[in-house]
């Protein structure tokens, strides 16, 4: 996990970090700071068209250069935005992954999180290979041959489509890898800003310690 291997040619950033010693529990601190930015954009945007607003176009690049079209499959990113801005209700899993959810919609960006304790050696960003396939957090079967995943020794765990139950965080967690998806032209500079900004609000309201972090691209 300290190196990570990027092993595509799409043009993306993946920026990620890996924190310890962390205590992931079920209070809703987190979850009301989503909640706040997401009457933010519903008090500032509520009329504004989706695809206007500042920052959408952002995952919208990322899902196209990794072949997914964002017309049909919304980031999640967009999913939260779209939710905000139809004041419709949003949801607390815990404060590891409502952490991720706040950034994800305050950065306007894919984020994700995972319990690293269940991750088998190194992670290497790739494309699925034929007949992989993993259980996903919507317990549905997800194929991802040809798709952009995140791969450790076992196999695929995670894609910015949605992640694996293998390595979902929960209250047990106490060693998480979190990371953010970009197109290649996003600024470096400003997502490792707002990598930064997604580790110290894991620790804030998680507790832990910075281990080390990375950015990848093509």
């Amino acid at each position: 996990m300290i190196s990570p291997r990027f092993q595509t040619t799409a043009p993306i950033q993946f920026a990620g970090a890996a924190v310890e010693d962390v205590s992931v529990t079920e209070k809703r601190s987190a979850f009301e700071r989503l909640v706040d930015v997401a009457d933010g954009y519903a008090d500032l945007h509520q009329w504004t068209p989706l695809s206007e607003i500042p920052g959408v176009q952002n995952a919208r690049r990322f899902f196209r250069a990794i072949g997914v079209d964002p017309t049909k499959r919304r980031p999640s990113s967009e999913a939260l935005l779209n939710r905000a801005l139809k004041r419709k209700e949003l949801y607390s899993v815990n404060t590891l992954v409502d952490v991720g959810n706040w950034c994800s919609l305050e950065f306007l960006l894919p984020t994700c999180a995972y319990d690293a304790d269940k991750i088998a050696g190194r992670i290497t960003v790739r494309l699925g290979r034929e007949g992989e396939s993993y259980a996903a957090l919507n317990h549905r079967e997800m194929d991802v041959a040809g798709r952009l995943v995140l791969a450790d020794e076992t196999g695929p765990f995670g894609s910015p489509m949605t992640d694996s139950l293998r390595t979902a965080t929960s209250v047990q967690t106490t060693q998480a890898v979190v990371g953010i998806w970009a197109p290649q032209d996003y600024d470096r500079q400003q997502v490792q800003r707002q990598l930064e900004i997604y580790v110290q609000r894991v620790i804030d309201f998680c507790g832990g310690q910075r281990f080390s972090e990375f950015i990848l691209s093509a």
